[in-house]
Order: structure tokens, then C-alpha cells, then sequence
């Protein structure tokens, strides 16, 4: 008996259970050159701002149909949504205003003016504060929710691009594409606390609010940066592809995922080793991306053909892990009753 457990000991330690990745991607026809994407996980709706036909298109997580589409003009680009009060901000580039549209009602309730070409969003849902990066006047502009007014406008740094706020800490990050850093804004003074130098050609940014480490995608030079939230100092950067752009971070199950511009993939990210644990073809010109926390459901918008790309882990994939392991389980009881 002692001999058949050392064999099946030996036997198992030896096979290495690689997660077989196969996903399901269907695609959702929204506006011309759709930019960014962001979900609401508590309606399961989903909004992408078209730059190229002056819309947002909201899309219902359940069937992937096209709710409506809601116009907003001026070339929207960033899009954010606060669960805690279902309303969405959508920066209008080519016009310094934020369209806040009420998540009940897809109507456009408010627009508040900015500075020049106003373009990342992110939310503090916590303090009901919004943060806009304005690109033209290197600036950012922060916008009580409750009165739908500009509060404060921070100089940063050339070319602010994304901001991402983490809640549970109230400090924002910054991508300045124009000088190659990342803005670290306390919340509670809106000081730029430190400046952190990146790669060449920050982009997109995103937070693990588990975790707090901050996710910095660098478009020129091909790679994702980590800054950890609790020093504010780089501890890792990891290759990607071509011209990487949009980020997002699914808090749940630690795992980060890149839109590459240039080469039309998505690269997936292990949050525990940062490795790239997968590549998902995307076509061309994925720009935007944002994950569902409560599906994992990844959404990419794709700038050539106007599609949003709906991607999600396979049935036949959890299915083929399970069979792996199945057969082990039948081993060990075939090599135990062995006469």
C-alpha cells in the first residue's frame, strides 16, 4: 500500500494543471469610434461614449441589446459611472463640459462646464466627488456631485490624460502623457501629494481597491506599470503589446486587463505574480476597456468597425479544468485498487 501512495504521489506532483483559457466573445454594434467604456454592475448596464457620432450607447448586460443611445455632442471621450447614485459623466472633448445623465431615466440632467478638452473621468462614490482630467490646460477638474459644480481645478502636469480614484484611501492618480508621470492628488486637501516618473507615454490608469496597487499603462513603450498604493513607488512594470491605452482592474479575482491599440489584443494580467496570464485577440483599434466585478465580464470597445467586444470565460473552458482533475481522481482510485 505504502508503494501504490508514493506512486500516485510521485504521479501527481509531476503533471502540471495549466487553467485552459477559452473565451466566449460576442460583439454589440454601438456608435461610430467608440473611446471608453464603464459598467454598472448594480443595473448591469453598460455605457460607451462614441467620439466619432456625438453619443453614448447603453448597452443592458443581460442581452447585450442596445438600450438606447443617448446624444451628448462634442466628441464624448471619458465615461464614468457612480453606482451609489446610478448617475454617468461623460467629458465632451472638443467642448469644455461634463454631460451627467441620470441612470433611471437615460436622459441628460445636467452639463457642467470645465476646462480645455476634458478627457479621463473617474469617481470617488464615497465622497460623491468627480475628477476630470482637462488634456488642453493641464488641469483637473474635481465636481461635487450633489450640486453638479466645479468645487476645485488642480494644476497638473503636461497633458493629463485618465485619473482613478481608490475610495477606501481618497488619493487620485494621474496619467501626464505630456511628461511621462503619474499625479498623486490627496483627496481630502486636493494636494498633489508626490509625482511619480513612468514610462514613456502614460495612458490609462486603474486601481485594485483590494490590493492598492495602481495599474499605469505606457503606450509608447509597451508596457504596465504597478505602483503600490501604500508607498506610492513603482514595484513592477510588465510587457504587454502594441500601444497599450485602456486598463481595468477586476478587484474580485485580481486580475488586470490592457487594451493594446497597436496590435488589437487584450492582455491579461495576474495581480498575484504579474505575469501575463493570457492574450485575447480584440481586433483593431481597442481603445476602451472595463470589467464587470459581478460577471467578470470584460467590455472593449473597438474603434475601427464601431463594436464593443463582449468577452467572457468559456463554459468549455471550466469544463475542460474539471475533466482534468476528474481523471486524475479516477487514477488515484484505479492505482489503489490494483491487486
Amino acid at each position: 500500500m505504502q508503494s501504490k501512495i508514493v506512486l500516485v504521489i510521485i504521479f501527481i506532483s509531476s503533471i502540471s494543471i495549466l487553467p485552459v483559457f477559452s473565451f466566449e466573445i460576442s460583439q454589440v454594434k454601438v456608435g461610430a469610434s467608440p473611446w471608453a467604456v464603464s459598467v454598472n454592475p448594480m443595473t448591469d448596464r453598460i455605457y460607451v461614449t462614441n467620439s466619432g457620432n456625438d453619443s453614448v450607447s447603453v448597452i443592458d448586460g443581460k442581452t447585450n441589446d442596445i438600450i438606447k443611445n443617448i446624444i451628448v455632442g462634442e466628441s464624448p471621450t471619458g465615461v464614468a459611472v457612480n453606482q451609489a447614485t446610478n448617475f454617468i459623466y461623460v467629458s465632451k472633448f472638443s467642448a469644455p463640459t461634463v454631460s451627467v445623465i441620470d441612470g433611471n431615466t437615460n436622459t441628460v440632467t445636467a452639463t457642467i462646464p470645465v476646462k480645455t478638452q476634458p478627457n479621463g473621468i473617474g469617481i470617488n462614490e464615497i465622497t460623491n466627488q468627480i475628477y476630470v482630467t482637462n488634456t488642453g490646460s493641464a488641469s483637473v477638474s474635481v465636481i461635487d456631485g450633489k450640486t453638479n459644480s466645479v468645487i476645485v481645478t488642480i494644476p497638473v502636469a503636461a497633458r493629463p490624460t485618465a485619473v482613478a480614484i481608490n475610495p477606501s484611501t481618497n488619493i487620485a492618480y494621474v496619467t501626464n502623457s505630456g511628461n511621462d508621470s503619474v499625479s498623486v492628488i490627496d483627496g481630502k486637501t486636493n494636494d498633489i501629494i508626490k509625482t511619480i516618473p513612468v514610462g514613456s507615454g502614460p495612458i490609462g490608469v486603474s486601481i485594485n481597491q483590494e490590493t492598492n496597487q495602481i495599474y499605469i499603462t505606457s503606450s509608447k513603450t509597451a508596457q504596465v506599470f504597478v505602483i503600490d498604493g501604500n508607498t506610492n513607488t513603482i514595484t513592477a512594470n510588465i510587457t504587454v503589446g502594441a500601444n497599450p491605452d485602456g486598463v481595468s482592474v477586476d478587484s474580485k479575482i485580481n486580475k488586470i486587463y490592457v487594451a493594446n491599440s497597436g496590435d488589437g489584443t487584450i492582455s491579461v494580467i495576474d495581480g498575484k505574480t504579474n505575469t501575463i496570464s493570457e492574450t485575447i485577440p480584440a481586433g483593431t483599434h481597442v481603445y476602451g476597456i472595463a470589467v464587470d466585478p459581478s460577471t467578470s465580464t470584460i467590455y472593449a470597445g473597438n474603434d475601427s468597425p464601431g463594436i464593443v467586444y463582449v468577452i467572457s470565460e468559456s463554459e468549455k473552458s471550466q469544463a475542460a479544468n474539471n475533466d482534468i482533475w476528474n481523471n486524475i481522481v479516477q487514477l488515484f482510485s484505479y492505482l489503489f485498487n490494483l491487486k
